[in-house]
Order: structure tokens, then C-alpha cells, then sequence
């Protein structure tokens, strides 16, 4: 089992490189070796600190702070590190022979700085610097993420039974006055207006009904995550959540347009698609309180697909939400079949295009194929959304009022 290619096989799957480039996976299997520990063979983590050593076959016993553990793997089964972290003060001792894969860590730093490079964009010593310690959290899974409006996770369990009450679902929203107040201007807007005021939650929820509350309730407690302390990473915080609300009222039009996806899911996958940016935005402010706005942006354009990736699946929002985070930034995205990841990217297009910012021509997203829209032609906007400015300003008015 000595050949680059099983090495190549085996980084592809473990947790502490499988997000690497092709590429770069391939650069660092040829820095990678197995070797065979006898029995009874005596290794102390301080002597290892250079390599990540991952158990491949064979029996180890583990000593570390007085605690003894034992480690076991065959044949087939996927490695686990022996020693995490690698620098730890712990002692192995072999049960049986073992065969053991070396990883080196600064071939592994290496191979992870080429996975994230960033075309076109020339970075300075304190940007690289910052990049390499969040993409190594990430890798490590030890970025601190977001925790989800406790409302909103509330909301989202109490909906999801069908042997719950209004009464118990208003009395949990009445509790944030910020989602309280929203959800109340919420419905009195055009979109869920009734022929008379809704001046209580509990009518509201009436109104709305469970699925929609829930929507909405998630929608706006989304805008207490994006926070930040300074001035720099405010601002940068602030212009991620307003062009999530166009995203999102894009997508919804889209979605109601088409009849092909669920309008109040598509508003939300509008609203989480670029979510990555906030634990990012807040890393960077832990560590710069000032930090250059081209600093921040390069951060976010790069990383925030990963890490919205990491929250979405933290806050158990669902596949195809993970899904709109991972491809946000992608228009080569290309889809079997029609899903929110296409859909917002049309939005982002449809925002971009609105702002006056850079896009790609419609002709060559193929978002718009997928999703049956034909490409608008140069400098023009998508026709069907066009036809529905007066809806778009109201759903953008429902999260900024």
C-alpha cells in the first residue's frame, strides 16, 4: 500500500483534506508516506509535531492529561488521526503492528494555501496571514459560526407540530419585540394584507397561518445575526444584509413567477445565500478592529461560500439551503433539474443587474436554462420581474421598515 495514488485516494476522503483542489491533494500525496510501527513501539506526540499521523490498520493505546483511550482501525475503513492536536503531550503505545500514514504539516499548509489562492487580487502580508488562520479554522473545524435566533429555532420546532397552539406559537414571538414588531408589519404589508388591520400576533398567526409565520419569523430574526462592532465591518455587515432582502424578493417573485419552487423557501434561501459572510466579517473584526474594505471583501468573496456552507448545516436549515451557499458566487453553476441554488443565483444576477454593479451576460449563466427563463438581452432585465416592481419594493419594505 506504498503507491501515491492510494495516498491520493485516502486524502480524498478524510476529514483534514478532503476539501482540497484535485490538484493540490495530488502535490501533497507525493510529501505523504505509510510506514509500519512495530508492536509494543512507544511514540510521544512532542516528537511528532511535523506530521499528522493517521492510523490506517492496527491497535494503539492513547495517554493524555491521565486519560488512556484506545485507538482502532482495518483495512477500509477511514483513518483517524492519532494524535489531535498534533501537539499535544500524548504517549501511544502500539497493541498490534501497525501501518501508519504520514502527512506533513507544512506540505499540508502548503497544499492548503493553493487550494484557496486568490486570482487577480494581489494580498499583502496581514491579508495573507489572516486567510491562512480562517481557512485552517475552517479546515478544523473550529471557525466560531453563528448561533441561530434562539426565536427562530423556537418557532421552527413548534410550526413543525401539528398538536401545537396559536397561543403557545404567539406567546413565543411576543418574546423578541424585534421579530414581534416585524411579523405585525409583515402581514399589514400588500403581499399578506387582510381587509382589516392585524393589530395582534395572535391574529397575525391566524393570518399567515403556520408555514408562513415560520417563514417570516426566521426571515427576521436572520437580521440579529448580521452585526458587527466597528465601523468598517458594520458597514460591510450592513451591505451583505441589504443585498441579501433584494436577493431574497427576487427570488420569491421568481419562484411565484415560475411555479416551480416554493416562493416563501426561495425568500429565505435569498436571505441565508451569502450568511457566510457574517462569521467571517466577525473573525476579521476580532483581529482588526479597522480593517481595510478591500481587506474585508477579499475575505468574503473567497471564503463565504464555505462558510455559509458550515451555518447552514449548523442551523439545520436543509440540503438545498447548503446548496444555495456553496454555488452563490458560482454562475457556472449548472443543475439537473430546477433548485434554489439556480434561482438565487438569477436573483443575484437580477440584483446585480439593478445596482448597476459587474455581471456576467445572461447568455452565459446557465441558471437561466435551467430554470426555463429566457436570457435577457444585453442591458436589459429579466421581463418577468420587470412586470412586478411594485411586489419587489413592497417584500424589500417588509424587512427594512
Amino acid at each position: 500500500m506504498q503507491s501515491t495514488f492510494e495516498i491520493f485516494h485516502l486524502l480524498s476522503e478524510i476529514e483534514l483534506t478532503h476539501d482540497l483542489s484535485d490538484e493540490a491533494r495530488q502535490e501533497l500525496a507525493s510529501h505523504c508516506h505509510f510506514e509500519v510501527w512495530a508492536v509494543k513501539q512507544r511514540v510521544r506526540a512532542e516528537d511528532m509535531v511535523d506530521d499528522y499521523l493517521l492510523l490506517v490498520e492496527g491497535r494503539i493505546a492513547s495517554r493524555s492529561d491521565q486519560t488512556t483511550m484506545r485507538i482502532e482501525n482495518t483495512q477500509g475503513q477511514l483513518p483517524p488521526l492519532i494524535f489531535d492536536p498534533p501537539d499535544s503531550q500524548a504517549l501511544a503505545v502500539t497493541l498490534t503492528p501497525c501501518t501508519v500514514l504520514r502527512i506533513p504539516v507544512a506540505a499540508l499548509d502548503t497544499a492548503r494555501s493553493e487550494t484557496i489562492e486568490v486570482n487577480d487580487i494581489e494580498l499583502d502580508a496581514t491579508e495573507s496571514r489572516l486567510l491562512a488562520e480562517l481557512y485552517e479554522l475552517i479546515g478544523n473545524r473550529q471557525l466560531q459560526l453563528p448561533v441561530r435566533p434562539e426565536v427562530a429555532l423556537q418557532i421552527q420546532r413548534l410550526t413543525s407540530d401539528e398538536n401545537s397552539s396559536i397561543d403557545k406559537l404567539t406567546e413565543i414571538i411576543q418574546r423578541d419585540g424585534a421579530v414581534a414588531g416585524g411579523l405585525l408589519h409583515a402581514t399589514n404589508s400588500p403581499l399578506f394584507r387582510a381587509a382589516k388591520p392585524i393589530r395582534s400576533i395572535r391574529d397575525a398567526v391566524v393570518r399567515l397561518g403556520f408555514r408562513n409565520t415560520r417563514m417570516l419569523t426566521t426571515s427576521l430574526a436572520l437580521r440579529q445575526t448580521f452585526k458587527a462592532r466597528y465601523t468598517t465591518t458594520r458597514e460591510a455587515m450592513q451591505e451583505v444584509w441589504a443585498e441579501g432582502i433584494l436577493c431574497s424578493a427576487f427570488a420569491y417573485v421568481l419562484a411565484d413567477s415560475l411555479g416551480i419552487l416554493n416562493r416563501e423557501r426561495a425568500l429565505l434561501a435569498g436571505l441565508v445565500a451569502d450568511i457566510g459572510a457574517v462569521p467571517i466579517i466577525q473573525f476579521i473584526e476580532q483581529r482588526d478592529p479597522e480593517p481595510q474594505r478591500a481587506r474585508v471583501n477579499t475575505l468574503v468573496t473567497k471564503l463565504s461560500p464555505i462558510t455559509g456552507m458550515l451555518v447552514i448545516n449548523y442551523w439545520e436549515l436543509g440540503e438545498d439551503l447548503i446548496a444555495v451557499a456553496e454555488n452563490f458566487h458560482d454562475w457556472s453553476y449548472r443543475a439537473k433539474e430546477p433548485d434554489y441554488a439556480s434561482l438565487t443565483l438569477i436573483a443575484r444576477w437580477a440584483m446585480l443587474h439593478r445596482e448597476e454593479q459587474p455581471h456576467p451576460p445572461a447568455e452565459t449563466v446557465p441558471a437561466f436554462q435551467v430554470l426555463g427563463i429566457s436570457p435577457p438581452a444585453p442591458g436589459a432585465g429579466i421581463d418577468l420581474l420587470n412586470s412586478r416592481a411594485q411586489e419587489l419594493q413592497s417584500l424589500q419594505d417588509m424587512f427594512t421598515t
